[in-house]
């Protein structure tokens, strides 16, 4: 649960207060840079922030580096090896900031979109997730494999027939909740692998809440976790598992 007193205060300053959830898997190559480049820029635009790496068993020295990383706009949360879905879910559930994000480790979408973002929500006051879209037909940017392109063509196709969600681009890793809505959605959410990002945008829209598509600049980056083939069957089970839990999804 949030700090009340945390929350309160910054209504209070009038500033604008982050969280940024970081899912990390044998991240020790490039978790240091990538704390480094949210610090820097966070703090240039003097937002009060948090950023929350949840650790999801990593067997190399991530920790490591994290620990020595370590400062008040840092918490390590570590779990037993469970998937990218638990690992946010986790993040979410303990931030305490008035606008939650994730996003990848190896930070492929810019970090200058944590501000578009955050200026959306603010002209839109009924909006509750932004998702970013590399897919959107007014010009995203795309560096990415031609097959890793085709795979997740194929993989929105099968989502919008069976769950009727008609996002350009519900896989792309960055995203972003109001605090109460982030943790309303995440507290339903079940799925441990790469689709609950398909899962919180189904609760969401089962819930009538409002969720919009943005177009970020995004560029792909050698060494990442999600394995194109091996994974895509486990995805589409996990689609079939959102379309038998609908009836629990309701707030």
């Amino acid at each position: 649960m949030p700090d009340n007193n945390i929350y309160n205060n910054i209504h209070k300053v009038n500033k604008t207060g982050i969280s940024i959830i970081l899912p990390a898997y044998n991240e020790e190559k490039r978790i240091k840079r990538t704390i480094s480049d949210l610090r820097s820029y966070l703090k240039s635009k003097k937002y009060l922030y948090e950023i929350i790496v949840v650790d999801d068993g990593s067997t190399d020295r991530t920790i490591n580096v994290l620990k020595d990383m370590l400062a008040s706009d840092l918490r390590i949360i570590t779990i037993t090896r469970s998937g990218k879905g638990t690992a946010v879910k986790e993040g979410v559930l303990s931030a305490n900031y008035e606008y939650v994000f994730f996003m990848d480790a190896d930070l492929s979408t810019d970090v200058g979109e944590i501000t578009k973002f955050i200026n959306i929500f603010k002209k839109e006051k009924d909006l509750g997730v932004i998702i970013g879209s590399r897919y959107l037909p007014n010009g995203s940017v795309i560096i990415q494999p031609p097959f890793r392109n085709f795979v997740g063509k194929t993989f929105s196709f099968v989502k919008s027939k069976l769950l009727g969600i008609n996002f350009y681009d519900s896989q792309c890793g960055f995203k972003a909740f109001r605090l109460d809505v982030g943790k309303k959605i995440f507290s339903k959410s079940v799925i441990k692998g790469f689709s609950f990002d398909v899962e919180i945008l189904y609760i969401a829209l089962l819930n009538n809440i409002k969720v919009k598509e943005v177009s970020v600049e995004w560029r792909h980056k050698p060494g990442g976790h999600v394995n194109i083939i091996a994974d895509s069957i486990p995805m589409l089970i996990e689609l079939f598992q959102i379309f038998l839990n609908k009836n629990k999804y309701y707030f």
